[in-house]
């Protein structure tokens, strides 16, 4: 049997098993190796701009790939976290601006827009156009805050946000627009 193979299994050793690397060096245990190699196939193209820019950035093709793909992480990580923060907030202030228009807010009347409500300010603002119609259920105008009665004429505020709750104005304060 040839040197090479191990008399028992008829195989060739393993070089780690061995001790020592194909250049004759000591091989590093696995506890010594941090990281692990990963290899893939690319295009030549693809190729030549890896080792270009490496070569501008003065480092390997390896450390480039590995700060890409870590910079890539990281960057969609934190666009995923801020999407979806943004997302909660929209959608927790719109329920709220809902509610609070509804009526709905711990018993709270809201504060009218001409009384320094922030709330009345803002959803004044969501109002594309207002539509001139008959008032069926009691309401309130969110400019001054008057009692708006069943059978009374107000302005309805017509928007595109589906969140947004029904905003009325009174008969004087639409006069004043």
């Amino acid at each position: 049997m040839c040197p090479d193979f191990d008399k028992h299994s008829g195989k060739r050793p393993d070089k780690a098993r061995r001790g020592s690397s194909s250049r004759g060096r000591p091989s590093a245990s696995d506890e010594e190796r941090k990281d692990r190699v990963i290899q893939t196939r690319v295009p030549k193209d693809l190729e030549s701009t890896l080792k270009e820019a490496a070569e501008q950035k003065r480092m390997t093709v390896s450390h480039l790939i590995r700060n890409v793909l870590e910079d890539t992480f990281n960057l969609v990580d934190g666009i995923v976290a801020d999407s979806s923060a943004l997302v909660e907030h929209v959608t927790r202030d719109a329920k709220r601006l809902a509610a609070t228009a509804r009526g709905e807010n711990v018993g709270k009347p809201l504060t009218p827009a001409r009384q320094g409500g922030e709330l009345a300010s803002q959803l004044l603002d969501s109002v594309d156009a207002w539509q001139d119609v008959i008032v069926n259920k009691p309401g309130q105008c969110i400019e001054c805050g008057k009692a708006l009665a069943r059978g009374e004429r107000a302005f309805r505020g017509l928007t595109t946000l589906a969140e947004v709750p029904s905003v009325w104005l009174c008969g004087d304060c639409i006069g004043k627009l």
